[in-house]
């Protein structure tokens, strides 16, 4: 009886052991920093260039690992730098739209305006005189140059934008005195025109 009393005890013993053994195993790994061997740089390293590509503007990152009822939680800064000659989202946007801009052609009936707005400033800053090469415009960019093609006898002009209209009717062009005389439309008043956008005064 005596010894199969030990033998049992030894064996209820060995078991208890074993299962403090392995809470202990358990514990160690998530509270041993060396053996969870750095889990930030772990993965971070994992796809650095997918980070460099997609994730410039990611300032800390947080990393959360579970194991049975332990949690291990760790923040770190993870600032990326953007190769300085890869460009910008906005820079590629900006390229875009003036590549649109510069392309820009338009038809549509122009009117002109003269005397009654002579020496008033125009939306540009600039002093209107009835007698310049300019137009307004109401979206094309302010100081831009554009060729304006009268379609009922082929004649054209380039003009700067430098004001803004019209803004009644269907016209898309207003034309200074001078620019509706070389077109020859100041007796009409009116004409159908092709508009496109040209680098400057000499295109």
């Amino acid at each position: 009886m005596h010894a199969s009393l030990k033998c049992v005890m030894a064996l209820t013993m060995g078991l208890s052991m074993t299962q403090v053994n392995s809470e202990m195993v358990q514990s160690s790994y998530l509270n041993n920093d060396s053996d969870s061997s750095s889990l930030a740089s772990r993965v971070i390293s994992k796809d650095s260039t997918n980070f460099n590509s997609h994730f410039s503007n990611l300032n800390s990152l947080s990393i959360t690992e579970r194991s049975g009822d332990q949690v291990r939680r760790q923040t770190i800064a993870a600032k990326i730098q953007v190769p300085e000659d890869e460009p910008s989202v906005i820079d590629k946007l900006n390229e875009v739209a003036s590549n649109t801009v510069r392309k820009f052609s338009q038809t549509g009936v122009a009117s002109w305006y003269g005397r009654q707005f002579h020496g008033r400033k125009t939306a540009s800053g600039d002093t209107f005189d009835m007698n310049d090469l300019t137009a307004a415009h109401r979206s094309l960019p302010l100081n831009c140059f554009i060729r304006v093609t009268n379609k009922d006898n082929g004649k054209s002009v380039v003009v700067k934008v430098n004001d803004r209209g019209p803004f009644h009717g269907n016209r898309v062009l207003d034309l200074s005195y001078g620019a509706a005389k070389r077109l020859g439309i100041t007796n009409s008043g009116t004409a159908r025109v092709n508009i496109e956008r040209v680098d400057g005064p000499n295109s």
